[in-house]
């Protein structure tokens, strides 16, 4: 059976993410309210398993379910929506409903330690609604808008520097989905300036700042996107987890 959970009945679920999930940070935030969502269960009093589906596209399966039912529930879901499963090491090489889904293989990367090379210098000024409206791609500023509902969620929900060079940015850091002492990194640098050492510089300011706050970054992405995975070697990220993610276009019939 599949129920919806009720939003107030949402503490009876986190007992059952007792594993560590890669992308772990954005299941906090479902779980605190910074992010919205929904949760399906097997029994709406005492569930023994459950799936998360965040708005963002995300959706987080819980330790013990099993395949037949996580296939039955993400069938129900592709049904209104396209998503992307969290798809844990665990449960590497056993896929869910293979013919509809892509796998896609990332790492994930937490421990860390001192990078060697020093970074170019740059002005580093952190996020503000002043130079947010300065962001040189309007597309870039409406993809932060759409992912948090305004301008000003998103600066008040994300930690974050700018890379400036004569009063332009050049590359954004990003801390989201601040929960439990995590947070999520992302990196993005403007043409014409990648491979300049922007990107580098304003990682490290920022790596710099999360380790102030006591949060720990997590730096994740797909294992084919090689720039991401050399600048987080770079930055001194080793010892990645292996994972997936399993995108489902949405599918009606």
């Amino acid at each position: 059976m599949i129920y919806q959970l009720p939003e107030e009945k949402k503490d009876l679920i986190i007992p059952l993410f007792k594993k560590l999930q890669p992308n772990r940070s954005a299941l906090g935030c479902y779980f605190n309210g910074t992010l919205t969502g929904k949760a399906f269960v097997d029994d709406l009093n005492a569930p023994t398993k459950a799936i998360c589906q965040l708005d963002m596209s995300w959706v987080y399966i819980s330790d013990n379910a099993d395949m037949s039912w996580i296939e039955e529930v993400l069938r129900e879901i592709i049904r209104i929506t396209w998503i992307q499963v969290v798809w844990t090491p665990e449960r590497k090489g056993q896929y869910p409903l293979k013919e509809l889904g892509v796998v896609i293989p990332r790492h994930e990367y937490i421990e860390r330690k001192e990078p060697l090379q020093k970074p170019r210098d740059a002005q580093i000024i952190p996020f503000s609604s002043e130079w947010f409206d300065k962001l040189p791609d309007p597309d870039f500023q409406e993809f932060h808008i759409s992912g948090y509902g305004s301008k000003e969620k998103f600066l008040e929900q994300c930690l974050g520097f700018y890379a400036v060079e004569n009063g332009e940015i050049c590359s954004e850091f990003s801390g989201s989905f601040i929960a439990n002492g995590y947070t999520e990194i992302n990196i993005y640098t403007f043409d014409p300036h990648r491979r300049k050492g922007y990107a580098y510089a304003v990682c490290v300011h920022g790596l710099k700042d999360l380790d102030k706050k006591g949060l720990k970054a997590i730096w994740a992405c797909d294992v084919e996107n090689t720039e991401s995975m050399q600048l987080a070697a770079k930055l001194g990220f080793i010892n990645p987890v292996e994972y997936d993610f399993i995108f489902f276009p949405q599918k009606n019939d």
